[in-house]
């Protein structure tokens, strides 16, 4: 897919001088540290219809060359690979992502909606869901493996009424992301990519439709370690986090 070939292609020679120092594995997120102190974390997303899931990549990557891992990026059969590979890009990232300003408390003023407009979801994020909700917008929601909604009323639905549409970065991590916005071909309309698995570099996105980016970077990298290792979720990891956004014009 081309939007993992722009990942490679943008991050492969800051990985290529870096080294990974540990990697994290935690039920809710998934986080990589790197020698020189830098920190990222993606949501790991296990199949919920299973008791257990193992790390059934067979490499260490460990005290290696991040390039090493940066190449699964491409990779669609192991899950878990691909997952440490988008925290990796979000530790390479993290001091650009740093610099971005905090998310603005009025999203639908700065996405240019109106009380009462209609926003779809596709992967629900209760965080934003609830967000959205509490300032009286009509909110569907899309998330197949929280067995929530139906594509085949949703995606009409959305294709006509919706007046912005928010996907969750989750879609990344399962290669689904423009697949959905091919869906959406020829719609002009606020399109924004969330979650802190979001990788919050523009460059990744030249020539997609999407025009917001909202997403986490680590400030606390003990306290974060310690809330992936106990299998937090959103909302604890969100303490040792920043939320930053990007509009991308």
């Amino acid at each position: 897919m081309e939007l993992n070939n722009r990942i490679f292609t943008v991050f492969s020679d800051e990985a290529d001088r870096t080294v990974i120092d540990e990697i994290h594995i935690g039920l809710g997120y998934t986080m990589v540290t790197l020698r020189d102190g830098r920190s990222g974390i993606c949501a790991t997303l296990c199949d919920p219809t299973r008791v257990y899931s193992v790390n059934t990549d067979p490499n260490d990557y460990e005290g290696r060359s991040a390039l090493q891992l940066l190449r699964h990026i491409h990779g669609q059969s192991q899950h878990m690979s691909r997952v440490m590979a988008i925290a990796l890009v979000n530790a390479l990232n993290q001091p650009f992502a740093n610099s971005l300003p905090e998310v603005p408390s009025d999203w639908h003023g700065d996405l240019g909606l109106n009380q009462g407009a209609s926003i779809a979801m596709i992967g629900h994020f209760p965080p934003v869901a609830e967000r959205f909700e509490e300032k009286g917008f009509t909110l569907k929601v899309l998330d197949l493996g929280e067995r929530i909604g139906d594509g085949n009323s949703f995606y009409p639905w959305a294709l006509e009424k919706a007046d912005a549409l928010v996907i969750t970065a989750a879609s990344i991590v399962h290669n689904e992301l423009e697949e959905i916005l091919g869906k959406f071909k020829g719609k002009r309309i606020p399109i924004v990519l969330t979650g802190p698995t979001t990788i919050l570099h523009p460059d990744v996105y030249e020539g997609l439709p999407i025009t917001h980016l909202a997403g986490s970077v680590v400030i606390d990298r003990k306290d974060m370690m310690k809330a992936v290792r106990n299998g937090r979720g959103s909302l604890d990891v969100h303490h040792q986090a920043k939320k930053v956004y990007l509009n991308l014009g």
